[in-house]
């Protein structure tokens, strides 16, 4: 009988080493002249998290780093004193009719409107209610399709186009903040 070996691909290799781990032993003694002088005890673990947590290993580091990032996690941003959210969607904006359009969440408050990035705790834009000259619904071509969005002219000349899917749901919220504001 002759020993046959499958062709393992790297794939198969680091599932194996994430599912089942890879531990190294080594105890290395440099010595010069026969005189020992420096001596290194060595070991290596390697697997995938889930395995390490399974046998043990890393447990601590584990729970401290999940409590740390519950801790500091923001999943909505701060809203100021007297502020409420009346709406809040996903859609995209862009500057002055800017060929780049970034997606984000959208909330109108009775103060202000504001486009936040939940991945980066970010606030993106913002713009005072009591700063928009203008709203206009606008058509614009975007991927080769027509759509509606939102054209919001501030103080400051600058110009914010809006897009959600359901512009005319915003664009009516929008306009009652404005006059009660």
């Amino acid at each position: 009988m002759i020993p046959e070996r499958e062709e393992d691909t790297l794939v198969e290799f680091l599932d194996r080493l994430l599912n089942k781990g890879l531990v190294l032993n080594a105890d290395v003694l440099i010595s010069v002249a026969g005189v020992p002088l420096i001596g290194l005890s060595l070991k290596l673990l390697a697997a995938g998290i889930e395995t390490m947590l399974e046998y043990g290993i890393f447990e601590q580091f584990d729970k401290s780093t999940r409590a740390w990032e519950l801790e500091h996690r923001v999943s909505k941003p701060a809203l100021m004193p007297g502020e409420e959210a009346m709406m809040k969607f996903y859609g995209s904006y862009s500057h002055n009719q800017g060929k780049t359009w970034n997606y984000c969440f959208i909330y109108l408050t009775n103060l202000r409107m504001f486009g936040w990035n939940k991945g980066f705790n970010k606030l993106l834009y913002e713009v005072a209610l009591k700063d928009i000259r203008e709203i206009t619904v606008v058509t614009n071509v975007c991927e080769e399709k027509e759509r509606e969005e939102l054209c919001i002219k501030v103080n400051n000349d600058s110009c914010l186009h809006v897009y959600s899917q359901n512009i005319s749901e915003v664009h009516s919220t929008l306009i009652s903040e404005i006059h009660n504001a």
